[in-house]
């Protein structure tokens, strides 16, 4: 642990230890559980990994086993040890020291600014199927997405800005949304099967295997592990949560255990009902649904079923615009990022300026998808472009969990997951349609992200001395 690294000040009210005063604790056991929940359950990422067949079973496994668990491990570790705002940040930096913090925390943050946008086309994607079947067809026009994407983002950061205790329930509400609409889906994959004697994508035992000639699914790997990010989420809002240290474990099993399930379920539901090479990743949920033969009457059920996925989708993104902005807030307290990010709103005690800044960037990074590619190339690049950037600093929390002497397998696990995530996402999948185009985007990208990281921590660095 490097000696030199110092941890945000520690201010002690009513026995718990609060790293950045003036924020409210407004999470309890259920509020956190549920959080975490929406935050790793992203059903817009299930129609990717389910067109791999029955395989995506098998690479469910393997995420599960490299990554979920060892994560929980870790989190539940850190959690007790460093239960303050700041998360998998002031983790790093206990461990490794100030430059290795920034560039987790950065990174941390840097890739929700494009995830946002990818979840926020999920989101609008879906919410056309209330409006009914003629208007499908907008989810591919890209003003239409943008637009939609644009006023969903701002509606739920300004919502955050209000207050955690307002935000909470979106996140609360999108949890719901996740449970009751992958019930639905399995209701309806239960009854196809019934009325069909069989899945639409068949089921053997070789269907489940994974070989070297089929290299385009490791790809889906690396998507299918940064599903799974999340657990880490609220040890990020620390100081806003009721007896951080005794409950953050519970919550992170618990909700672990409910992940792995609803992952299973979602997935399989969705090969049940469609033939996997039918599946399309913007719209795969709900094309489940349309794509049902006409023996299985379930039309008046679409409307209500996309009102449940909006809901999950909506949930996700307010937990991750909620939880993200909490590491520029800490980074700007400590003046590795510009002070102003580090302030904290008179009235609702939030951190609305690292809101603002993130909201504003998440909205450039929408319009700049939308220029010379379809709404399926811009959502891959938004995507995978995330996955990179947001899998570098689990690598720092696995060696740290690797230093700390305490649970060395889980570490040594989380470690070769995450090295085979970041590099199975430079594998492009079979849709793609520019494969060099989709190459130079995310070097440029990751390289451009880690750039400028290091022009903020020496400017920070030199404005010290």
């Amino acid at each position: 642990m490097d000696s030199k690294a110092k941890a945000p000040t520690v201010v002690i009210t009513n026995g718990e230890s609060t790293a950045v005063p003036g924020l409210h604790r407004e999470l309890g056991l259920f509020d956190l559980t549920l959080m975490l929940v929406i935050a790793v359950v992203n059903i817009n990422t299930i129609p990717i990994i389910a067109t791999n067949g029955w395989r995506a079973i098998t690479l469910w496994g393997c995420t599960f086993i490299l990554f979920l668990v060892p994560l929980a491990l870790a989190v539940s570790v850190f959690g007790k040890l460093y239960p303050q705002e700041g998360g998998i940040y002031l983790w790093t930096k206990e461990m490794f020291g100030d430059f290795h913090a920034f560039i987790s925390g950065w990174c941390y943050w840097t890739n929700n600014l494009t995830y946002f946008p990818s979840v926020l086309f999920i989101l609008i994607g879906v919410l056309v199927y209330v409006a009914g079947p003629e208007h499908v067809a907008k989810a591919a026009d890209k003003k239409f997405m943008a637009i939609g994407s644009l006023s969903a983002l701002w509606f739920i950061t300004l919502l955050h800005i209000r207050g955690l205790g307002f935000g909470k329930w979106l996140n609360n509400i999108g949890a719901i949304g996740t449970w009751v609409g992958l019930f639905m889906l399995m209701v309806i994959g239960i009854l196809v099967y019934r009325h069909l004697g069989s899945a639409a994508t068949p089921l053997n035992p070789q269907s489940f295997l994974v070989t070297f000639s089929d290299y385009p699914s490791f790809s889906a790997f690396s998507v299918a592990l940064y599903s799974v990010v999340g657990l880490e989420l609220g040890s990020v809002m620390g100081d806003e949560i009721k007896n951080s240290s005794k409950i953050m474990g519970r919550a992170v099993f618990l909700a672990g255990a409910i992940c792995i399930s609803l992952y299973l379920i979602g997935t399989s539901s969705l090969l049940i009902a469609v033939p996997a090479g039918q599946i399309r990743p913007i719209q795969g949920l709900m094309q489940a649904v349309t794509a049902v033969p006409s023996q299985v009457n379930i039309a008046p059920i679409i409307p209500v079923l996309s009102i449940f996925f909006s809901l999950a989708v909506m949930g996700v993104c307010s937990a991750w615009i909620a939880g993200a902005a909490r590491v520029p807030f800490v980074m700007g307290v400590d003046v590795y990022l510009p002070a102003v990010l580090g302030k904290t709103h008179p009235k609702w005690k939030t951190p609305y300026v690292a809101l603002l800044v993130q909201g504003v960037i998440s909205s450039i990074f929408i319009y700049i998808s939308m220029l010379g590619q379809s709404v399926n190339d811009a959502y891959a690049f938004l995507l995978k472009s995330s996955v990179v950037i947001q899998l570098i600093p689990f690598l720092y929390l696995f060696i740290g969990l690797f230093r700390l002497k305490r649970n060395r397998i889980a570490a040594i696990l989380g470690t070769i997951g995450t090295v085979f995530g970041i590099v199975f996402v430079f594998i492009p999948s079979p849709d793609t349609t520019d494969k060099v185009l989709f190459e130079e985007q995310i070097i440029g990208s990751t390289v451009i992200m880690l750039g400028i990281a290091l022009v903020f921590y020496g400017l920070a660095k030199r404005k010290s001395r």
